[in-house]
């Protein structure tokens, strides 16, 4: 019996049962299956059967996405910045020359410090990924198992970990 939703390369035996199926993941009585590109369906599958697997571990990873107040920092910074300089640049005015020295360079470490922050958050929010639970099934001799499921402390990686356990202990 061949599985449409989950690709050719899967098929099960004629005693094998599916006792769970998620996104990147399938457990059968017999057997894990793994997405090769966690997160990713259609990417082919990694198979091992469950006599051969350790017991999985849950790892939460990924980081929230600080787009926002990235975006506010920067824009703060700029325009900070941007009052100081384009008034110079343009007309050769220093608009802090009565000022207090301290006070221009406090102002200068406010404009710079919200624009250098502005420009960190936004860049790791783009460059880290998403909050995900990651679960890893060490294979001797194999290349380990890893599915990928959404969201810090997943249900659904929870539920495919006791199903798990609960399988290895009726082997």
């Amino acid at each position: 019996m061949k599985l449409e939703n989950l690709g050719n390369d899967i098929q099960l035996l004629p005693t094998e049962e599916i006792v769970g199926e998620w996104d990147t993941i399938l457990l059968t009585n017999m057997r894990l299956a793994v997405s090769k590109k966690p997160g990713i369906p259609d990417s082919g599958w990694e198979q091992a059967l469950l006599e051969e697997c350790l017991d999985p571990e849950l790892k939460n990873a990924g980081k929230l996405s600080r787009k926002w107040l990235g975006y506010r920092l920067l824009s703060i910074g700029l325009v900070l910045i941007g009052f100081q300089m384009l008034p110079f640049l343009l007309f050769g005015i220093n608009v802090m020359k009565g000022l207090p020295g301290l006070i221009e360079s406090v102002y200068f470490l406010i404009s710079m410090l919200t624009a250098t922050a502005g420009v960190y958050l936004t860049l790791g929010s783009y460059l880290n990924r998403p909050p995900h639970t990651s679960v890893l099934v060490e294979v001797p001799g194999a290349k380990d198992l890893l599915a990928i499921f959404p969201g810090w402390d997943s249900k659904d990686a929870r539920d495919m970990v006791s199903r798990y356990r609960r399988l290895k202990r009726s082997l």
